[in-house]
């Protein structure tokens, strides 16, 4: 970008107009647009949008564009989109402020007056009373449940809480708001002229944009544009009874960076003139994600993709069409591609599950399992999990404890998991040969190449752990276990998906020596191709040099579905069993997608990003500052222990850390009490610490002997300030009972 700037200087001074008429160069263009005072930049190229001097029929294009021709609008795009793009660009990057998500924010176009709640019902928390005001807060997408809120004085749809709205005005005042405006009608009209345009014209600028415009240049167009789609989400009236479609700007906007996605992906597909192989894509998919699409209405928008799913088009063939409309099947959130965030994804993922099992009689299948030992455990396990063979939901909790709820579901989720993953194949699965192969290299388990015939019982724990898969799903648990990304595929597969068919890439996931020697076949050109590369097949004796590329499909595909097809066939029916109907995971969900849904993604706990929709309730602001500086001096192992027991899995959610949503709330005035950990919500109670310092014990070692719960607990060491006495206690994960109270896993005496 500093080559850009310096070229700014040695280009003569010259108005707006002849600028954009004289130069084709786009960097050139850029970068002479940034010695222009910003806000007379705006106002000419508003002007330039909105008056178009010359009329007539768009003129024949040029071949060359030596001598461009004067800007229009009414000319072809490709003429002067590009452009005026790049004029536009140092005024339209970081014109929007950005919130304490790092999401970009805009100003409601109304006045909006604050409500308050006279009459309704109430209910007492924890933290306080509830008011049921029927809202929620379209920029945290929180319910309301304070008295005052926030709403638009017009009757648009809008409402923030009071903390959302304080904070947004705090970042309003610190920013350029004409700038912001003018940002936000400008990207609108760009999109509105350039999905107007016919389609070979849009091609055309495509193609300019993925060949001509500078990396730099067109990473910051895509993330400027993003910027502004995501500041305009929170004005977007989403609920259930609200027509998105009207929304035009908005939609327009989206159409215009399906454009751009386009461009981003040709060089991938095409290779120019002198160019020996592909470019590949010029940003990552990522730099399309839209965050703020989290903070719309999930359930609504999967009641509307529902109603139009069966008229759904891919978006990259809908902005490319001979004539753009925003219809209803394209203004859905859920089929524009990576430019959805997986975590919202996920929340239509679950609510398509959940109105599924509303569907089924009984849809509960309740057991009690032993939590000790191990075996016992894993038999009762695979029991319970193979007793579920529709759409049902397992309801389990431990023997001789009282906890139940979906806490202790998922805890049992993650010890069944634990303990499949260290079965044999001997007697009760403790003897013999071991049912998985761990591979260091790439840290995953595979299957066990197992001497045929598979015991029933072995067939059966591999079924269950199909169950166990599709049961994780239904209760929106993240197991701790690794499996190499080509088990997703075919388990999206297996249930009826269009799943890409299987080849070396996947192959070197999973044993990289021989996918490396198959590689080497397909290069080989000599005829004793058969004695140099032998395979270990049923069909090995049939390679011959006329046949390599064919012969290597074909075993690929005979190793991941016939060479451990008795271990794999139990695997892959237990989760088909249960969610073979789900059309959603099978049109919506890639492999990958459901990989981060299952196990999220290993990455150490970013303690700021975790305090970003955090709620400490109930206790004062020195004890606030005090848990978070806690928290923030573990180190990484502590750190994953302590998510570890707070949600029974210490892996990032697939959106962020922001998005773990710890809760910790204030239970109780006495300090007689342990914390406890609710597993169903991230919850985490602690009684009130009168004059005290909290802080957690830097080495977390194991609890003494005699305490079972307490083994690889979370330490922490409360040290009472007039030193009279100190109190070493642990912080556990254990489930929430909401009918009696009680948190613990068992009753112990402390």
């Amino acid at each position: 970008m500093s080559d850009m700037t310096d070229m700014a200087e040695t280009l003569p001074e010259a108005p707006l107009e002849r600028l954009l008429e004289a130069l084709t160069d786009y960097a050139a263009v850029y970068a002479q647009a940034a010695a222009v005072d910003s806000a007379e930049l705006g106002e000419k190229l508003t002007e330039l949008l909105q008056e178009p001097r010359r009329g007539g029929e768009p003129k024949r294009r040029r071949l060359s564009n030596k001598t461009p021709a004067p800007v229009g609008v009414r000319d072809p795009i490709e003429t002067w989109l590009p452009r005026l793009l790049a004029a536009g660009l140092p005024r339209l990057s970081g014109a929007l402020v950005k919130d304490h998500r790092g999401l970009s924010v805009l100003p409601h176009p109304h006045r909006m007056e604050k409500k308050i709640l006279t009459s309704g019902a109430c209910h007492l928390t924890i933290s306080g009373i509830a008011y049921h005001t029927k809202r929620a807060c379209d920029n945290c997408d929180r319910p309301i449940e304070d008295r005052v809120w926030f709403a638009c004085a017009e009757g648009c749809e809008v409402d923030f809480c009071c903390q959302c709205h304080e904070h947004l005005q705090t970042l309003f005042e610190t920013g350029d708001g004409q700038r912001a405006v003018w940002a936000s009608r400008f990207a609108a009209q760009v999109a509105q002229r350039a999905l107007q345009a016919p389609a070979e014209e849009r091609q055309a600028f495509i193609d300019i944009l993925a060949f001509d415009w500078p990396l730099q240049m067109f990473q910051d167009l895509v993330r400027a544009l993003a910027d502004v789609a995501d500041a305009q989400v929170v004005h977007l009236q989403d609920g259930a009874d609200m027509d998105v479609a009207a929304d035009a700007d908005f939609w327009h906007l989206v159409g215009f960076l399906q454009l751009l996605r386009c461009a981003n992906q040709k060089p991938a597909k095409e290779r120019r003139f002198g160019e020996l192989m592909l470019r590949g894509p010029r940003v990552p998919e990522s730099h399309f994600v839209l965050g703020g699409l989290d903070k719309c209405d999930a359930q609504a928008e999967w009641e509307r993709w529902k109603r139009y799913k069966d008229h759904v088009r891919p978006p990259e063939e809908v902005v490319l069409q001979a004539e753009f409309q925003v219809s209803g099947a394209f203004a859905l959130f859920l089929v524009q591609g990576p430019l959805v965030p997986l975590s919202f994804r996920e929340r239509c993922l679950e609510a398509d599950l959940e109105d599924r099992l509303v569907q089924v009689k009984r849809p509960v299948l309740s057991c009690q399992v032993p939590r000790r030992p191990p075996r016992s455990l894993r038999l009762g396990a695979a029991k319970a999990l193979s007793r579920v063979d529709q759409l049902k939901r397992l309801e389990a909790h431990f023997t001789r404890e009282r906890g139940r709820g979906l806490g202790v579901m998922r805890e049992f989720l993650a010890l069944a998991m634990e303990a499949f993953m260290s079965a044999k194949s001997g007697k009760n699965l403790e003897e013999g040969q071991a049912l998985w192969d761990y591979d260091p290299n790439t840290r995953t388990f595979w299957f066990s190449e197992l001497p045929a015939p598979l015991s029933a019982q072995c067939q059966s724990l591999f079924r269950a752990c199909g169950v166990l898969l599709a049961q994780a799903l239904l209760n929106g648990t993240r197991l701790q276990v690794s499996f190499p990304p080509l088990l997703y595929s075919l388990l999206l597969r297996h249930i009826g998906a269009s799943a890409p068919r299987l080849g070396l890439t996947d192959l070197a996931s999973l044993r990289p020596s021989l996918a490396k020697g198959l590689q080497e076949l397909l290069q080989y050109e000599g005829s004793d191709v058969g004695e140099v590369f032998p395979l270990d097949w049923p069909r090995g004796h049939e390679l011959c040099s006329s046949n390599r590329a064919e012969h290597v499909e074909a075993f690929v595909e005979w190793f991941f579905t016939e060479k451990f097809r008795s271990q794999l066939k139990p695997f892959l029916d237990g989760f088909k069993d249960v969610l073979h109907s789900c059309d959603f995971l099978q049109t919506l969900v890639n492999a990958s997608q459901l990989e981060q849904i299952l196990c999220g993604v290993e990455e150490p706990l970013d303690v700021q990003q975790l305090k970003v929709k955090a709620r400490v309730e109930g206790f004062d602001h020195d004890f606030k500052e005090i848990f978070w500086s806690v928290l923030e001096s573990l180190d990484d192992e502590q750190k994953r222990r302590f998510a570890l027991f707070v949600s029974a899995c210490d892996r990032r959610p697939p959106e962020g850390w922001q998005h773990f949503e710890l809760q910790v709330q204030r239970n109780g005035e006495d300090d007689d009490r342990l914390p406890t950990v609710g597993g169903a919500e991230c919850l985490h109670l602690l009684h009130a610490f009168i004059d005290a310092t909290l802080f957690l014990g830097r080495g977390l070692p194991r609890a003494p002997a005699g305490g079972d719960h307490r083994d690889g607990g979370l330490w922490a060491k409360l040290s009472k300030l007039n030193g009279v006495s100190e109190r070493v206690f642990f912080l556990r994960c254990a489930p929430e009972d909401r009918t009696t109270g009680d948190l613990g896993r068992k009753e112990h005496s402390e």
